[in-house]
C-alpha cells in the first residue's frame, strides 16, 4: 500500500512539474529531459509513468476518474443523492482549487490538441456513466422523483460542474466561491429535476 501511495505521489509530482514547465516555457519548448531534470528522476522512471510527453496531459482526466471513484466509495453511505453528488463533485473541484493556475494551463494545453481532447472526452464519458448510475439508483429508490430522461439529468449536472470549473478558474475566484457556486447551481438543477 505504501509503495502504491509513493507511485501515485511521484506521478502527480511529474504531472505538476511538467505543467509548470509548460506554463513557463510553452509546451512545445519542454522536453522529457527538462521534465526529468526538474523532478530529479531518470528518463526510465519517467517512461514507467508516461509513454510520451503528451500523456502527461492525459493524466488530468485519468486522475479525475480515480478521484471520482475514491469519492464514490467515501460517500457511498450518504443517503441523499444530491448531497452525494455535491460531495463528489466538490472533491473533483478541490484538485483544481489546490493547483488553480497549473490546472488552468493544463486544460488550455489539452484544448489545443484534437488527440488530447478526444481522450479527455472519453474520461468525461466515464464520469457521466457513473453519475448516470447514481441518478438511476435515486429514481429506483424513490429518492429522486423525476420523469425526466436520466441522460439529460446527467448531462445537465455535468454541464453545471464544467461551467463552474471553467468560469471560476478563468475568473480566479476563491475556494469557497467555487464550491458555493457549484452547490447553488446544483440546488437549482435538483429543484427542477425532482419535480419533473
Amino acid at each position: 500500500m505504501l509503495r502504491e501511495t509513493r507511485k501515485k505521489e511521484l506521478k502527480e509530482l511529474i504531472f505538476l512539474q511538467a505543467v509548470k514547465l509548460f506554463k513557463e516555457r510553452g509546451y512545445e519548448n519542454v522536453t522529457v529531459q527538462d521534465i526529468t531534470a526538474t523532478c530529479g528522476i531518470a528518463k526510465g522512471t519517467f517512461f514507467n509513468y508516461f509513454a510520451k510527453k503528451e500523456h502527461i496531459l492525459l493524466f488530468l482526466g485519468d486522475s479525475q476518474i480515480e478521484l471520482w471513484n475514491q469519492s464514490l466509495q467515501i460517500y457511498h453511505d450518504v443517503e441523499h443523492p444530491k448531497e452525494r453528488i455535491q460531495l463528489i463533485l466538490g472533491d473533483l473541484l478541490s484538485r483544481f482549487i489546490e493547483h488553480g493556475e497549473l490546472m488552468k494551463h493544463a486544460v488550455f494545453e489539452i484544448i489545443k490538441s484534437t488527440y488530447l481532447v478526444e481522450n479527455e472526452l472519453k474520461s468525461i464519458q466515464k464520469l457521466q456513466e457513473s453519475l448516470n448510475s447514481i441518478i438511476e439508483e435515486a429514481k429506483r429508490t424513490g429518492k429522486l422523483k423525476s420523469n425526466r430522461d436520466t441522460s439529460i439529468i446527467t448531462s445537465t449536472i455535468m454541464s453545471v460542474y464544467f461551467y463552474t470549473l471553467m468560469s471560476q478558474t478563468l475568473l480566479h475566484s476563491h475556494e469557497t466561491d467555487m464550491r458555493d457556486m457549484l452547490n447553488q447551481h446544483l440546488d437549482v438543477v435538483w429543484e427542477g429535476i425532482d419535480k419533473g
